[in-house]
Formats: C-alpha cells, sequence, structure tokens
C-alpha cells in the first residue's frame, strides 16, 4: 500500500529531496553526497566536476535558441546541520533522514533536523537542469560544501571558472520573498582558565537541567523571543547563588554554535541539607520562565536530580558566573535601511566547563564588518579581564544590498505576473555563500529564493509542500524569462 511519502516521491524535486535524504551529509561528511551528484549529473550527459573542496559545478548548455541568453548560475549548499532531540537515537554518520507528512508539511516527526537546509535546494536545482522541457539560458550548477560550518566550500571555490553573468541562490526560506543581501559572521572562542578541587566533604553533587525549548537558527530565528539555554541556565545558577554557598563541576550547553541551544546542564555541589530550600527556589525560576515564554511554556522544564556518577572535582562559580553574564547574547543592533531587520546579534551557542577552565562558543553576525569586529573587541576585554584569551575563526563575507540590479527586477515582475502580487525585497541577518562569489566576479547580479521553512537546525525543523511546488514553478519562469 502507496504511503503518503510514497505519493510525494512521485514529484521530481520530492523523489531528487528524497534520494538525497537517504545519504548522509552532515558538515565535513559531504563526499557520498558529491559523488552521488556528480555521477547523476554525468549519466544525464551534462558535463560535471569536482574540486579540491569537494564542490560540485554542473554545466548545462542552453535550450535551443537560447543559447544568447545571460549564463545564469543556481546555487545551493550539500550539508546539513545535524541535530536531533532528547532521547532519540540516531546515528547522523549513517542513518537516513526519516521523513514524515503531516498535511501541507513534511518534517521527521520531531525527531531530528530535515536537511531541508540546503537540500531543498540542492533538489529544486536538480529537478531544473533534469527539465527537458524547460526553456532556459545556459546553466552552471554549484554545489558547495562545509556551508553550516564555516562557508569555506564557497570560499574555496575558483570563482574564475564561472561565466555566470546572475547568480540564483537558493538558501532563502520564504516564498513571497526575493533576498538581496546577507550578513557576515565569525565564530568566537572565549577561554578562562580555573583551577578544579576535590568537592567539600559536606556537599553532594546534582546535575541542574533546563530544556525543552524552541531553540532555532542562530539568525533567521535571532529575534523570535527564544530563549537561550545557556541563558536561563546562567539564571538558575544566579538562583542558586542566593540560596546556597555551591561549586561546579562540568558544564554542557548547546550543541552547535549557530543553533540557539535549546537545552543546558550543569553539575552543582552543595550540601544536601540545602536541597528544599534550593528546589523551592528553583521552581520559582521555572515558573518565572513559562510566564516570559508562553509559547513555550509546556515543554520548558527546569531538573534537579542526584548525580552520583558526577566526577570527582568542583571549581568555584564567580569566574563563570561572570563570562556567562557578561558575554553578550541575542540582538545587539537593528537595521536602520531596513526596518524590521537584525543588523548585528551574537549567540552564545555553545559553553562547555571541565577541570581545566571554561571554553565558550559564540557567533557573531552582522551586516557591518565595523560592528562585528566591535563585539569581538568586548569579548576580547571581557576575556581578558578573567584572565583568559579569546580568538576567532570561521570568519565570513557579507552580501551587500546592490541598489540596480536586473535579475532582482526581472524576478520581481516574474513573481507579481505569475501570483497577482508584488513579492518582498529584504536582506536577511543570516550567512549566506553569495557573499563568497565576489572576488573575481564583482559585477555579479544575485538574489537568493526558495520555498517556505521553518525551525532550521532544529529537529522541529518542517518544509511547506505546497510552497515547493510553488517554488518550482516561480523558478521555471525566472528561467524562461531570463534573456
Amino acid at each position: 500500500m502507496e504511503t503518503e511519502v510514497d505519493i510525494l516521491r512521485r514529484e521530481p524535486v520530492f523523489r531528487h529531496f528524497y534520494e538525497l535524504c537517504q545519504i548522509p551529509h552532515g558538515s565535513g561528511n559531504e563526499g557520498p553526497i558529491g559523488e552521488y551528484l556528480l555521477n547523476w549529473a554525468r549519466e544525464l550527459g551534462m558535463e560535471a566536476e569536482r574540486d579540491e573542496a569537494g564542490n560540485v559545478l554542473i554545466r548545462k548548455d542552453a535550450s535551443p535558441g537560447r543559447e544568447g541568453a545571460a549564463v545564469t548560475m543556481l546555487q545551493a549548499h550539500m550539508d546539513m546541520v545535524c541535530e536531533k532531540a532528547e532521547g532519540v537515537e540516531h546515528d547522523f554518520a549513517k542513518d537516513p533522514i526519516r521523513w514524515v507528512v503531516d498535511g501541507d508539511e513534511l518534517s521527521t516527526g520531531g525527531r531530528t533536523t530535515l536537511g531541508a537546509d540546503d537540500g531543498i535546494g540542492v533538489a529544486l536545482a536538480m529537478a531544473l537542469l533534469a527539465d527537458e522541457t524547460l526553456a532556459h539560458p545556459p546553466l552552471e550548477v554549484l554545489f558547495t560544501t562545509m556551508e553550516e560550518e564555516d562557508l569555506s566550500g564557497a570560499e574555496r571555490f575558483d570563482t574564475g571558472k564561472l561565466k555566470a553573468k546572475y547568480l540564483i541562490n537558493l538558501d532563502h526560506v520564504h516564498d513571497d520573498e526575493i533576498l538581496c543581501g546577507s550578513c557576515g559572521g565569525m565564530q568566537v572562542d572565549l577561554r578562562v582558565p580555573l583551577a578544579a578541587g576535590a568537592p567539600r566533604a559536606e556537599d553532594r553533587a546534582y546535575r541542574l537541567s533546563v530544556t525543552g525549548l524552541k531553540g532555532g537558527h542562530s539568525g533567521e530565528d535571532i529575534h523570535r523571543g527564544r530563549d537561550n539555554a545557556n541563558i536561563l541556565l546562567l539564571r538558575l545558577l544566579l538562583a542558586l547563588e542566593e540560596c546556597c554557598d555551591f561549586r561546579l563541576g562540568p558544564i554542557k550547553g548547546g550543541s552547535f554554535r549557530l543553533a540557539i541551544p535549546r537545552d543546558a546542564e550543569a553539575v552543582v555541589w552543595f550540601d544536601a541539607k540545602n536541597e528544599p530550600l534550593v528546589r523551592e527556589r528553583l521552581a520559582l525560576s521555572e515558573r518565572a520562565f513559562h510566564g516570559e515564554l508562553p509559547s513555550s511554556a509546556g515543554s520548558i522544564r527546569v531538573t534537579l536530580e542526584p548525580a552520583d556518577d558526577a566526577p570527582a572535582w568542583a571549581s568555584e562559580p564567580d569566574r563563570v558566573l561572570d563570562a556567562l553574564s557578561l558575554a553578550p547574547d541575542g540582538i545587539f543592533q537593528m537595521s536602520e535601511a531596513f526596518p524590521g531587520i537584525v543588523d548585528t546579534s551574537d549567540n552564545l551557542g555553545e559553553v562547555y566547563l571541565d577541570e581545566r577552565g571554561l571554553h565558550c562558543v559564540l557567533e557573531i553576525r552582522s551586516a557591518s564588518e565595523s560592528r562585528r569586529t566591535y563585539l569581538f573587541q568586548r569579548l576580547q576585554r571581557l576575556a581578558a579581564l578573567l584572565g583568559g584569551e579569546c580568538a576567532f575563526s570561521n570568519e565570513y563575507p557579507s552580501w551587500s544590498f546592490r541598489r540596480d540590479s536586473t535579475l532582482r527586477g526581472l524576478c520581481g515582475g516574474t513573481y507579481h505576473e505569475l501570483f497577482g502580487e508584488p513579492p518582498k525585497f529584504l536582506v536577511v541577518h543570516a550567512g549566506l555563500e553569495v557573499g563568497c562569489f565576489f572576488g573575481t566576479k564583482h559585477d555579479l547580479d544575485a538574489v537568493s529564493l526558495g520555498p517556505n521553512c521553518r525551525d532550521f537546525h532544529s529537529p522541529t525543523e518542517t518544509l511547506q509542500i505546497s510552497s515547493v511546488r510553488k517554488e518550482f514553478r516561480y523558478l521555471r519562469a525566472v528561467l524562461s524569462a531570463i534573456e
């Protein structure tokens, strides 16, 4: 008996996306999916190559009569963020992504990330390449690696190979928008050395946890009011400080700097006689969290359990609390040019404490290099005050808004003609690879498009099925209109 998934796979875009979901492709593990795409293109008679960074470039000649049209590049990234819900057994190095169809929504049923970021962009490009009924200009299709980690695939790609005048990036998440710019960013590692010693004889170890937050993309969702589990854990520790003397054992908060943390936990050592008072104070904090975050109140849980298996060391909490309290997190500056759009933010994505000290991993995003630098300088000074150090890595460029864009006008006009209303034009507070392609292609004219998706970088990631169909129709019309 055919399932809803079987029926959906009859459609070219979803058939390609399903096949991609059968191949593990987390960042750094794009080899198998790259090989699959390379062989797929060559079997269809297209020119295809793969570079040292694992990027796959496919070329297809123009359809008859369109040979003189502007060479157009379609671009999407092969890798995905690998996040799973608490308690879910899934090995992203070997297990396929499970599909669940619920009406107009495709997801994993809340188990893992779906990989629509950016597997659906790859699938759309594949369906366009395989469509022999489509009137199209000469096409260059680039599938890149390591976008979710550091954009190094796009940055290492030799843009001198490209002849494209236009670039259509397929990594946006709203089908009624045409994206015209994106922010740059950097990873920041803040480290504070701490001396760990033996726990006090009268203390007992407890595991303090906060779970059940919504999480999400550290750029796309930073303005949605979803709290950061690392910050809530800090607040619990501050509340603990008010009612008893305690020490800290291991901390683990968040799992990826590009995702807003959903869960965080710390081992805390304190005298067991204070447990009733501590539980009372933590219950007050949990109620406060529920009041502050009404849409996720039913999911947020604060727990305190004995941790008799905790390693037998403990650190003084002061410098940990100082670092977490003073490290910037969340929106730093809104855009003046684009009202309602975030210009600069910082995500305290990962927090670790072990016997050697504290390690925080943050992601700074900004449309402005100067503001990005300023936030890093603040973190440098904080690290210095705490006797630690701060370094940045994985820096990537912004994509600046272009006031005169032929491609933007063509895409806008085509959308209006197809759907009876104009699209929205905006820049986005997320890092896209578009900015990496201007090195030798200064006059490249670019937009970013894509179907409706939500909760990227989270197990609750969802893709709207009807929107994928709409986007495929729209992209066919855009390519047909390019002269």
